[in-house]
C-alpha cells in the first residue's frame, strides 16, 4: 500500500514538474528580445531601413539558429542603447566591447568581432613606428571621441594630449582637415570611415594599444538557455567560417585572421618561440611554441588563429576575457592564481648577460644591483624578478625580446636579463657570435606554460592538458622540440 501511495505521489510530482517546465518554455518562446545598437561602420549600419553590418548579421543569424525571437533596431545614442540593455527586460545590445568593468553587468554571447585600438597619423612625420606608448604622450594633440573605450583607455594610461569630439564624424573631419595630426580609433572603423584608398595612401599606424572583443550583451533577466544557445550558435559560425564570410561582405580585402576564434589565443614576438613572417595577406605566426599549440589544437578538432600582440595588451586581455589564452608565459608564484595552466611547453632559465668586451663580472645580486643599467622586456617575469628584488637600475623600455637584446649589443645598457634559449636564438638571427657575450649569474630556473583565463571552462583547459600529455607520450612533443632545440633538455 505504501509503495502504491509513493508511486502515485511521485507521478503527480513528475506531472507537475513537466507542466511547470512546459509553461516556462512557452513563456520563453513567447518572449521577444529587443536588440539594439548604434551606428558603427562596418559593424552596425542602417541601410534601406534594415540593420546590417558584421555584428548585426552575425547576431541575427545566431539568434535565428538558437530559435530566439527578436526585433532589431538602431538607437539614437550609445547611452540610451546601453541603459536599455542594462535595465531590461528582454533587452540586448550589439557590438559592445567586453571589458572587466562591464562583465558582471550583463549576460554575454560572442565574440562577434574584434576591435583593435591604435593611434594613427595622417601623413608621415618621419617618426619610427611602432612608437612606445610613453612616447605617444609627447605627440601633438590626438583626436578622440568622448566616452568611447578608445578614449577612456588612454585617459587611464595618463594621456593629457587628447582633443575631445562629441562624435566620431567630428573627430574624422578634424583628422582629415588637418586640425589634428593624430587620432585614436578602432582600426576597422577608421578604414571604413575614410574615403576609399585614403588609409593606405596617407595614414601611418603609430602604435597599437588595446584589443577589445565585441559581444552581444543581454539584460540580466534573459534566461541562461537563450544566452547559452546563442553562444553555441556563434561558436558554430566561427568553426564553419560563416562569420568570415559575413565579414568579407563588408571588408572584402581583410585577411580572415581579423575575426575572432572560439578561443582567443595570444602570443608576442619572441623568437624562437613565436614570431611573425611575411606581411599583409601572407603573414604567418611561426615558432617552436606555435608548433606545439597548433598540434594541441588540431587534436581538439578546431585550430584557432594565433594573435601576435605586444605583451602588455595580451597579458591584460587574458586576465578577464572568457575563452582566452596566452603563451609562452613563465609560471611564477605571483602568477599562480591568476590563470589556469597547461604545460610545461618550454624551459625558462634566466641569466644576466654582459658584453664580453666589458670585462664585467656578476656573481651576486649585489653586483648586479651595482650596475648602471639592466635591460629586460616590459612586463616579462624577468622584470617582475628585478622589481621584487629591489633593483633600481631597470631599463624596461623595450616591448620585445629583440629590442632588449639590441639595447645590450648597442651598449645602451650594461647588462641584459633574459633566458638562455632567447639569447641563443636572438644572437643567431642577429649574427652576433655567442663568444661576444658573457653568461653571468643565473637568476631563475622555471618553466613556460600556456595560461588560460580563469573564466575559461575548466573542461577546455583539461582537454588541452590531456592532448599535451599525449603528445609527450607518443613523442610528437619530442619531435617538435628537437626541431628547434636539439641538444637542450626538454621541459
Amino acid at each position: 500500500m505504501r509503495n502504491r501511495l509513493f508511486l502515485i505521489a511521485a507521478s503527480f510530482f513528475l506531472l507537475a514538474t513537466l507542466l511547470v517546465l512546459n509553461s516556462c518554455d512557452k513563456e520563453e518562446e513567447g518572449s521577444i528580445i529587443q536588440i539594439s545598437g548604434v551606428e558603427f561602420t562596418p559593424n552596425l549600419i542602417e541601410k534601406d531601413g534594415e540593420i546590417v553590418g558584421i555584428d548585426a548579421d552575425i547576431a541575427a543569424e545566431a539568434l535565428q539558429s538558437a530559435g530566439v525571437k527578436f526585433e532589431m533596431s538602431m538607437s539614437e545614442s550609445w547611452p540610451s542603447a546601453y541603459n536599455a540593455a542594462l535595465k531590461g527586460p528582454n533587452k540586448a545590445l550589439m557590438s559592445i566591447g567586453y571589458t572587466p568593468e562591464r562583465k558582471d553587468l550583463f549576460k554575454w554571447a560572442g565574440p562577434t568581432s574584434q576591435s583593435m585600438y591604435a593611434i594613427f597619423e595622417n601623413g608621415n612625420s618621419g617618426n619610427v613606428y611602432p612608437m612606445p606608448l610613453e612616447d605617444c604622450k609627447l605627440l601633438s594633440s590626438i583626436a578622440v571621441t568622448r566616452n568611447w573605450i578608445e578614449t577612456t583607455t588612454l585617459e587611464e594610461l595618463g594621456f593629457k594630449n587628447l582633443v575631445y569630439y562629441n562624435n566620431y564624424d567630428e573627430a574624422i573631419a578634424a583628422f582629415m582637415g588637418g586640425s589634428v595630426r593624430f587620432i585614436a580609433s578602432d582600426f576597422f572603423h577608421l578604414v571604413k570611415s575614410l574615403p576609399s584608398g585614403y588609409f593606405m595612401e596617407n595614414v601611418m599606424t603609430v602604435t597599437r594599444y588595446r584589443t577589445v572583443y565585441n559581444y552581444i550583451a543581454f539584460s540580466k533577466d534573459v534566461s541562461d538557455a537563450v544566452v547559452s544557445n546563442t553562444q553555441k550558435a556563434i561558436e558554430e559560425m566561427i568553426k564553419n567560417k560563416q562569420s568570415i564570410s559575413i565579414m568579407r561582405n563588408y571588408m572584402s580585402i581583410m585577411p580572415s585572421d581579423y575575426m575572432p576564434g572560439t578561443i582567443q589565443i595570444y602570443t608576442e614576438a619572441s623568437p624562437p618561440f613565436s614570431y611573425m613572417t611575411g606581411k599583409d595577406t601572407t603573414r604567418k605566426v611561426e615558432g617552436s611554441s606555435v608548433d606545439i599549440v597548433n598540434e594541441i589544437q588540431s587534436r581538439t578538432g578546431h585550430v584557432n588563429k594565433i594573435n601576435m600582440s605586444v605583451w602588455t595588451d595580451a597579458y591584460s586581455v587574458v586576465q578577464y576575457l572568457p575563452n582566452s589564452a596566452i603563451f609562452n608565459i613563465t609560471r611564477t608564484p605571483e602568477r599562480e592564481n591568476m590563470f589556469q595552466w597547461v604545460g610545461p611547453i618550454s624551459t625558462s632559465r634566466s641569466y644576466f648577460y654582459t658584453l664580453a668586451s666589458s670585462g664585467l663580472s656578476i656573481q651576486t645580486i649585489d653586483q648586479a644591483k651595482a650596475l648602471k643599467s639592466i635591460a629586460t622586456p616590459e612586463g616579462w617575469f624577468t622584470y617582475d624578478y628585478l622589481v621584487k628584488n629591489g633593483f633600481q637600475n631597470i631599463v624596461a623600455t623595450s616591448r620585445t625580446s629583440m629590442e632588449a637584446f639590441q639595447q645590450l649589443i648597442s651598449g645602451e645598457v650594461q647588462a641584459l636579463l633574459m633566458t638562455d634559449l632567447d639569447v641563443k636564438w636572438l644572437a643567431n638571427i642577429s649574427e652576433v657570435p655567442l663568444s661576444d657575450l658573457t653568461q653571468q649569474m643565473q637568476s631563475s630556473d622555471l618553466k613556460d606554460y600556456i595560461a588560460f583565463s580563469l573564466n575559461t571552462p575548466a573542461s577546455t583547459v583539461q582537454q588541452w592538458q590531456q592532448h599535451l600529455d599525449a603528445m609527450k607520450t607518443d613523442k610528437t612533443f619530442n619531435t617538435i622540440w628537437n626541431k628547434w632545440f636539439e641538444g637542450y633538455p626538454m621541459p
